[in-house]
């Protein structure tokens, strides 16, 4: 009987022993990957652009944004076929805030083929040395290859790019495309996905429902093609040759992305709380942070939360325990809430020193979420202020150019150009007293607007006059597979005074609680799921201030 305690206790000492090298030997992968994205970043960073179309006398903006990626130091971009038109003039917007021009040159996105293999190619026209890419070899990579995304999502509407980092998950599909587990939604398009050596490997091109599959032209396509993507063609089937090309000598060099990361222990029970209905307690309706503010004992809890989801009475849980508790103080600017309970033994979070900690986008982050759930991600972004402008107007007509004439072909149901009185095969010849005469001219002038203006329509209708009010509204949400995303967007998801970016899976109600890098640095709180690539927190600094200056001004 002695004996067999003792092999149990050594079997148990064995296990923890096991864990605790399994454990250090994660994190030094971890550590190792932060690295090596570090490096991709360092390397291919300033050449992903963001671009959209401009008319070619006035210079104004004529289509949505959209991203690509500079590979040659001449200027030749990378994007995606479905996003430019041979001839047309697009600006081209890099990292560090230069412009420059490019015109659309070779496009392959095969009606035939639903649109594939989607890429396209442009060239800056402005002289100039630019910083670029190099490319590498799509058929190098293998599954669980190590892979970073570098793209501009329009949701956003930043001037920088936003960073993601994942896997791939399927070579080449029957289709002809990679898929790869870096989030992708509009704006994203023809944006650069990069190996652990830093070179391109595909350009994004679709996404599905689910949020790990998202379609990427293999950068291989575009060596082949290279020849005829240069020629200002929109082809209406693939070049029956294709360029041979060197194979990758560096192939070995490729590295997976590793998915073993442990959570410490101790990080893990640190800081989270469940925020829960007073009339239903098994329903969670935010997560809450303990934070423990500097200088400062007492006989109560602090937990910060996301203000905007109390909307009704409720109870702090913390393992398994009910406090009662109430709103001591809230900041409208950050959409947060100061709580207060009854001291207990749950471990806060002490203010920490994270001035470098948002240098390093890319990094791996954890947040934690109930029963010791957690969802990891990568920190898209440096802190940024995100006060969103104001709305595109939604017309709702579409118009195609037929006989010299700018000629309406659709009309959305309810829309406002539809409610306004406006019909199919109505041709318009002003908006706001501006002439349209070329198709770019049509979307250029209803891009000056945004919800709710009123703007004037003159045209003719069957050789007959017609001049219509229209009061523009907020765009219907498409049926589109990023709005599709589980859980959808929060119902406060922007105008914050100072927020970084991640791309984790929340759900809107799992707002509110910590997030970490693996390394133990409180980096901040989870305050909104903002789209498909990206939930918003605020960082840790403005979480101290806010709790310690709502303290000291307590009477």
């Amino acid at each position: 009987m002695k004996s067999k305690k003792i092999a149990f206790f050594l079997l148990k000492k064995i296990f923890v022993l096991l864990l605790l090298i399994h454990s250090v030997l994660t994190a030094q992968n971890t550590e190792n990957q932060n690295k090596i994205v570090k490096k991709v970043l360092e390397q291919s960073y300033p050449a992903a652009v963001k671009l959209w179309g401009i008319d070619s006398l006035n210079l104004k903006q004529n289509s949505p944004q959209f991203s690509g990626v500079v590979v040659t130091k001449e200027g030749i971009i990378l994007t995606a076929a479905h996003a430019i038109h041979p001839g047309n003039f697009y600006r081209v917007h890099f990292p560090d805030g230069k412009t420059v021009k490019a015109k659309a040159m070779g496009r392959m996105g095969i009606k035939s083929m639903q649109g594939r293999p989607d890429i396209g190619m442009l060239k800056i026209i402005d002289p100039g040395a630019y910083p670029f890419a190099e490319m590498g070899w799509s058929d190098s990579m293998s599954t669980n290859n190590l892979c970073v995304s570098i793209a501009y999502p329009t949701t956003l509407n930043q001037d920088i790019p936003t960073i993601r980092v994942g896997k791939i998950a399927t070579v080449l599909d029957p289709w002809g495309f990679m898929v790869s587990t870096c989030k992708m939604e509009p704006g994203d398009s023809g944006g650069p996905l990069f190996d652990n050596l830093g070179r391109v490997i595909a350009i994004h091109s679709r996404i599905a429902v689910d949020e790990d599959i998202n379609y990427e032209s293999p950068v291989n396509l575009f060596r082949e093609y290279w020849e005829y993507l240069l020629q200002p063609v929109n082809y209406a089937e693939l070049p029956s040759d294709k360029l041979q090309f060197a194979p990758d000598t560096l192939n070995n060099k490729l590295i997976d992305n590793d998915n073993l990361i442990v959570i410490p222990h101790n990080l893990a029970v640190k800081g989270i709380a469940e925020i829960v209905s007073k009339a239903d307690k098994t329903k969670v309706i935010a997560f809450g942070t303990l934070i423990k503010p500097e200088n400062k004992t007492g006989k109560f809890t602090w937990i910060v939360t996301k203000n905007s989801l109390l909307t009704s009475a409720v109870l702090v849980k913390i393992d398994g325990k009910f406090h009662d508790t109430k709103i001591f103080a809230t900041s409208i600017s950050n959409d947060l809430a100061l709580l207060k309970i009854n001291k207990t033994n749950k471990e806060e979070i002490s203010k920490t020193k994270v001035v470098d900690s948002f240098e390093n986008p890319g990094t791996t982050l954890v947040s934690f979420l109930s029963d010791n759930k957690n969802e990891l991600s990568s920190l898209g972004s440096r802190v940024f202020e995100f006060k969103t402008k104001p709305a595109k107007g939604y017309f709702g007509a579409g118009a195609n150019f037929i006989k010299g004439n700018i000629t309406i072909t659709s009309l959305g149901p309810d829309s406002p150009a539809a409610k306004a009185g406006l019909k199919v095969q109505d041709q318009v010849k002003f908006i706001n007293g501006i002439a349209v005469i070329k198709p770019e001219d049509y979307g250029r002038e209803l891009m000056q607007y945004v919800v709710g203006d009123t703007i004037s329509i003159k045209g003719l209708r069957n050789g007959e006059e017609f001049d219509y009010t229209v009061v523009l509204g907020e765009f219907p949400l498409s049926d589109h597979p990023s709005n599709k995303f589980q859980g959808g967007r929060s119902e406060r998801f922007d105008n914050f005074e100072s927020v970084f970016a991640h791309d984790a899976k929340l759900q809107p109600y799992q707002c509110g609680g910590p997030v970490f890098k693996i390394d133990g640095t409180f980096m901040g709180i989870n305050i909104a799921r903002f789209s498909r690539t990206c939930s918003l927190a605020i960082p840790a600094e403005v979480i101290f201030n806010f709790v310690e200056s709502s303290l000291n001004t307590e009477i």
